[in-house]
């Protein structure tokens, strides 16, 4: 069975995600802060890791998580997707979408909306981690 590792601050969005990937033959592990994300998904052994863009503490976080993922020889090659609300919230100028992706800046592969549409998460999950 595929490990997915979800990091979101709303326990409700983890919660909500953990039910529509475990439905999908998944086994889910999460967390609500951005302590320790690179030990941790290494120590739950994850295929694939769902990162929220924004953190109450840290609007950024996201990206630096990403970063932090790829630039560690443990976790380059993991799948990332990002969740985010912040196409909806108006956060950031313009809007984010795949023509965003890249190795340094944004160095993610797919991006799910907020809120979450369980036949495109999965579709997305599942592309890039076949269980």
């Amino acid at each position: 069975m595929k490990r997915v590792y979800v990091i979101d601050d709303e326990q409700s969005i983890v919660e909500s995600v953990s039910m529509i990937l475990e439905g999908g033959g998944y086994e889910v592990g999460a967390q609500n802060d951005d302590k320790d994300v690179v030990d941790n998904v290494v120590a739950f052994g994850a295929d694939l890791v769902i990162i929220d863009v924004m953190l109450p503490e840290d609007t950024g976080a996201g990206f630096k998580m990403a970063r932090a993922f790829k630039a560690d020889e443990r976790t380059r090659s993991l799948p990332l997707i990002m969740l985010t609300a912040v196409n909806e919230a108006g956060i950031y100028v313009g809007k984010f979408s795949n023509k965003d992706l890249d190795d340094a800046w944004l160095p993610v592969q797919e991006f799910v909306e907020k809120p979450v549409v369980p036949e495109v998460l999965l579709a997305k999950v599942k592309a890039l981690c076949p269980n």
